[in-house]
């Protein structure tokens, strides 16, 4: 687990948009980012899967994403990460952890789609292809050496909505996350935001802000 933690810090660290680049998959991406902030809190099915540079399947996990601009919660069997805004909690059952970061640090393991597309928005070059029912934007890293070398979003035509991702990294692999069963207005609380501490009684809480 500790693998995929690094995995999705690097991904998450790495700006993901290009300035001044395809102006027509900049205007789709920010279409896609009003859209889920005028139907939050949004939920959405998460599922990620994790390949090594060898395309061998890794790790595996799915649950649910609840989105609320820059509030989230992604509620899986091995990792739970609650988002209130400001502080952001990260729980590893294989480790039975939980690490407690600022949601700006670069520390903090920032999955929101939502995060990835609005506040990403340079080094990389935007170009966009059509798939059927689905637009493919590739975001193609300006550094050759960059942690980050590519990211692919899938957004359907019908709707402009996001329902894949894949982020590849150099030598290390690539991630893919698939997002279904869209539900607007869910009408989640605040508290579902923040990490319910008194339900992980025997997990060690280690504050690294």
């Amino acid at each position: 687990m500790r693998y995929i933690l690094f995995l999705l810090v690097a991904m998450l660290q790495m700006p993901l948009l290009a300035q001044g680049g395809n102006n027509e998959a900049d205007a789709l991406l920010d279409k896609v980012v009003a859209g889920i902030k005028a139907a939050a809190p949004v939920q959405m099915d998460y599922t990620y899967k994790v390949y090594d540079d060898e395309n061998g399947l890794v790790q595996a996990d799915k649950g649910v994403i609840f989105i609320d601009n820059d509030r989230y919660a992604l509620l899986m069997e091995f990792m739970k990460v609650w988002c209130d805004g400001s502080t952001q909690w990260s729980y590893m059952r294989e480790i039975n952890e939980i690490y407690v970061t600022e949601a700006s640090s670069d520390e903090a393991q920032n999955l929101s789609p939502l995060y990835v597309m609005e506040y990403y928005r340079e080094g990389y070059e935007a170009s966009m292809a059509d798939k059927g029912d689905r637009v493919a934007v590739k975001l193609q890293a300006a550094d050759s050496e960059a942690d980050v070398e590519r990211v692919e979003l899938f957004i359907t035509k019908e709707s402009d909505r996001l329902v894949a991702m894949s982020i590849y990294m150099p030598s290390q692999g690539r991630i893919e996350v698939e997002l279904d069963g869209y539900t607007p207005h869910c009408g989640v609380g605040s508290d579902a935001f923040v990490c319910p501490e008194a339900d992980f009684p025997d997990t060690e809480i280690i504050d690294m802000r």
